[in-house]
């Protein structure tokens, strides 16, 4: 693994950084792709800044922006030399902000100077057949807590993950399916969740939990210009046991079609094979770059 803090290479963080002591912070996780480049890096970067201004950080983002992407492009540096020999150029890259060492107490600082985190790790092996064999997931028991102020932002306190994903330990379950306070169905653990029905594909809001996932994004501007119909909408667990087929995106696996929810199968359907086709052409022609 290769870790920069604030530019340097390190091992720790500060015991008094604010991300550790209250999750005050985002993060994103990129895929870094055949070449070793950060794949939809303007979106991921996007969503981070979202972040930042929604959690009230109040530092120039143009400055911080510049920071980031002189760390990315050392780390990436590092990444390329350890990795010449190798034929595997794919890695996770992951960014971390924090709002920095602040003192005792709730209220952050008024000129706080953020600890900006990068880390490359390995693409992680065995899961590659996934999108093509499909996923077996568990239903989560754990749901979503409530909270409109703080639903789709990619925020440091995931404690309802950490739950939900204690609930299976297995090598036969390749993701968990989590509902809302609502006994609505949100997300995946560590995914976004499509339901076919019908010709249209539904996923849930998130306007009280869940994450803004980017490659959800990208999966519904792909099913749009496939002209299949997209909706955001609430729908309970009855109705994606009535669908057709089922999908799980993020970042890492792309789309994994479900095979297995509970007890239930589905198949793997002509429409999930089209998105899976036309997101990879999508993905490969991508010109978001990494500029600074």
């Amino acid at each position: 693994m290769i870790l920069y803090l604030n530019g340097q290479v390190a091992t720790d963080l500060p015991i008094g950084d604010r991300g550790l002591a209250y999750g005050d912070g985002v993060f994103e996780t990129i895929a870094l792709d055949a070449s070793a480049q950060p794949q939809l890096w303007q979106t991921h970067w996007q969503r981070l800044s979202q972040g930042l201004v929604k959690l009230g950080f109040t530092n120039d983002l143009d400055e911080l922006y510049v920071q980031i992407c002189t760390d990315v492009k050392h780390a990436l540096g590092v990444w390329a030399n350890a990795n010449s020999a190798s034929q595997e150029s794919r890695g996770v890259l992951k960014i971390t902000i924090t709002r920095g060492v602040g003192g005792r107490g709730y209220l952050p600082p008024e000129s706080a100077s953020p600890n900006r985190i990068v880390q490359i790790s390995a693409w992680p092996q065995g899961r590659e057949h996934v999108a093509t064999d499909g996923a077996q997931v568990h239903v989560c028991q754990h749901a979503w807590g409530c909270n409109s102020a703080l639903a789709g932002l990619k925020h440091l306190n995931r404690l309802d993950q950490v739950l939900a994903r204690q609930e299976w330990r297995d090598d036969i379950h390749h993701e968990g399916l989590m509902c809302n306070q609502a006994g609505n169905v949100q997300s995946g653990v560590m995914s976004n969740v499509f339901v076919e029905k019908d010709g249209v594909l539904y996923t849930p809001i998130n306007d009280t939990a869940g994450i803004d996932g980017i490659m959800a994004k990208q999966v519904m501007q792909v099913a749009r210009s496939l002209n299949i119909p997209v909706k955001q909408q609430a729908f309970g667990l009855d109705f994606v046991y009535a669908s057709d087929g089922v999908m799980l995106t993020n970042s890492l696996n792309g789309v994994w079609p479900v095979v297995l929810l509970g007890q239930q199968t589905f198949p793997i359907t002509d429409t999930c094979r089209q998105i899976q086709g036309a997101l990879k052409s999508q993905l490969q022609a991508s010109t978001e770059s990494l500029a600074c």
